[in-house]
């Protein structure tokens, strides 16, 4: 053997020794298929059940709960797990894993306690803003109890999945949704059908899929290889900390902008503590099934980010673009054919499986859907965002989102009560997905006349079946079949997509992966 021959080799394999194992992004996809039908299924039923057996104002009072854990999850922590899609790799091919991890680790776990403490000293304060009202403390005490166990889920499901151990991550995020699922349930049948047992079921899931997630992770850790250069502590944070901080902005105003519309229901409404959390339920049983649209993409981005982060550092820039502008593009066809399903459900879900208890929420249902559709597309041009380190764009992006909401609400609510606030969040996540499009095109995503009709396709659901149906088949027809939606290279890239994952889990070749990821 040459000594260029043995010279690669050794390169190879030093190159394998310093990389994770990952689950390739063929069978990423596939286990995210899995994932969502199991997984969605089982937070669907468990979601109309809590619909049926709790009442409207208990129902109304978790969703508020909910979301402030939604929120306060990634604030106590300055955003630091929000860099791991980012930045494990970048570390991990540098041999600086394992410092990566005692760092972060150790500044988490600090923050964490601290916001947890926090919570419990001012229960009243918060039980005031969540609620408009202060008699709620102890259920605010079970909340920070449960955001301790939610911050330590999260960043273990962060680090999984900037690790891309895709297997982990579905294995963990179902066996946490089945958790919930039985102890909540549970009980609500057997203890009390209230918000509180149903925040400490959940604060019960996160707890024991974080002990199952802390062993794995610790199996992984002893094989990591030794370092063979560290970074200071400066450099470090020098490195990680700008991307951290707007990823902190950026989660606080975008979970500030899917929580906003409700709390201004509470407050600005005009309504009782227990009318406003009555129209919160009505409001949360509208978005039970169409928020299925917005988690799935959630999924999506997690999975997809890690892998186009890879073909950014090796510097396939404009195929990342490319790739953004397809998920784009298929990402508004798939969504507003959710939609269309979910408005032709609509009557007998509300009507049987909802045992006809929030009519109100039906009312509102077609902005609802829409919404949630703009939301989910709208969030898969963060990918391109965050492989070109634009953290502060997305910040951005959020912030004029939240000001709309805010404005349009104010103007709306008191006219027109929830359905002023649904139509409000609705053209807010229109205006966002706007914007958000036009960010990534300064940047050099490539997004063309075809990708703009993407913008509009969901606004055709807030309008009702009748029309929202017929336009979608017309673009569905159009795309595989004309020109207009989908260029001949995005079909092909689509065949070839579909080609790849049949070679792979139905004829059983191992190869057919990228071989970034394999």
């Amino acid at each position: 053997m040459s000594a260029g021959a043995t010279s690669a080799s050794n390169s190879v394999s030093t190159a394998k020794q310093t990389t994770i194992s990952a689950t390739p992004l063929a069978e990423s996809l596939v286990l995210l298929a899995v994932l969502t039908v199991v997984q969605r299924l089982v937070g669907f039923v468990r979601g109309v059940l809590f619909c049926r057996w709790l009442s409207p104002e208990q129902l109304g009072q978790w969703d508020l709960l909910f979301g402030f854990l939604m929120l306060a999850g990634p604030l106590v922590v300055l955003g630091v797990p929000g860099t791991f899609g980012r930045y494990v790799e970048y570390y991990n091919q540098r041999q600086q894993l394992r410092t990566f991890l005692k760092r972060t680790g150790i500044v988490s776990l600090v923050l964490a306690i601290i916001g947890c403490v926090s919570l419990v000293i001012w229960n009243r304060e918060a039980a005031q803003m969540l609620f408009n009202e202060t008699t709620s403390y102890n259920t605010i005490v079970a909340a920070a109890i449960t955001l301790a166990a939610v911050v330590g889920f999260n960043y273990l499901i962060e680090l999984f999945i900037g690790m891309r151990q895709m297997r982990v991550v579905s294995i963990l995020q179902f066996v946490n949704s089945l958790i919930f699922a039985v102890v909540g349930l549970g009980l609500i049948q057997f203890w009390e059908a209230t918000s509180m047992a149903v925040i400490l079921s959940y604060g019960i899931a996160c707890a024991v899929t974080f002990v199952l997630g802390g062993f794995f992770l610790l199996s992984k850790y002893h094989l990591l290889p030794s370092e063979t250069e560290i970074s200071t502590n400066r450099e470090f944070w020098a490195k990680l900390a700008p991307f951290a901080a707007w990823m902190w902005v950026a989660n606080l105003l975008s979970n500030l902008f899917l929580v906003v519309d409700r709390y201004m229901i509470v407050h600005f409404g005009g309504f009782s503590p227990e009318q406003a959390a009555a129209e919160v339920a009505n409001y949360h049983s509208s978005r039970v099934v169409p928020w299925l649209m917005a988690s799935v993409a959630g999924l999506v981005i997690g999975v997809l980010l890690p892998h186009l982060s890879a073909d950014w550092e090796a510097g396939r820039r404009r195929e990342v673009g490319e790739s953004s502008n397809l998920i784009v593009k298929l990402g508004s066809l798939v969504f507003t054919g959710g939609g269309v399903v979910i408005l032709f459900a609509a009557p007998w879900l509300f009507s049987v499986v909802f045992n006809g208890k929030y009519d109100g929420g039906l009312a509102v249902l077609p902005w609802t859907v829409a919404s949630c559709a703009w939301s989910s597309i709208g969030g898969l041009t963060l990918l391109y965002l965050y492989c070109a380190e634009k953290a502060e764009h997305v910040s951005l992006l959020y912030a004029v989102g939240l000001a709309f909401n805010i404005c349009l609400n104010f103007l709306l609510l008191p006219r027109l009560g929830l359905e002023g606030a649904v139509l409000a969040t609705a053209v807010s996540n229109g205006i966002t997905f706007c914007v958000g499009l036009s960010l990534c095109k300064r940047l050099g995503m490539e997004v063309d006349s075809s990708t703009w009709m993407a913008v509009l396709l969901p606004m055709t659901l807030g309008f009702g079946l009748l029309i929202a149906a017929p336009i979608w088949i017309v673009c569905v027809w159009q795309a595989w079949l004309g020109h207009t939606i989908l260029s001949n290279n995005e079909k092909q890239q689509i065949v070839d997509g579909i080609a790849m994952l049949r070679k792979r889990y139905v004829s059983g070749d191992k190869t057919a992966s990228r071989g970034d990821a394999s």
